[in-house]
């Protein structure tokens, strides 16, 4: 998954990733997922979400956003 993200086998931050990448972290935290905090690290939903958009895979959408959800309320 780092590879695909930072096109390195460590975890980098946002200020690693290509504008491409940077425009999809933007996009999914603004409308699908939001994030909560001020890490300049991606979640790792986050990133699993993004990996999967940049290859290709299929995702279940609804599965991330509903986990997401419980996250919030919990939290709150």
């Amino acid at each position: 998954m780092n590879k695909t993200l930072f096109k390195s086998t460590k975890a980098g931050k946002y200020a690693d990733l290509d504008m491409e990448k940077k425009m999809l972290l933007k996009i999914q935290y603004e409308n699908l997922l939001p994030k909560g905090g001020g890490s300049g690290q991606p979640s790792l939903a986050h990133k699993v979400f993004i990996h999967h958009i940049i290859n290709g895979e299929k995702v279940n959408m609804p599965k991330y956003i509903f986990k997401h959800m419980i996250k919030e309320l919990r939290e709150s």
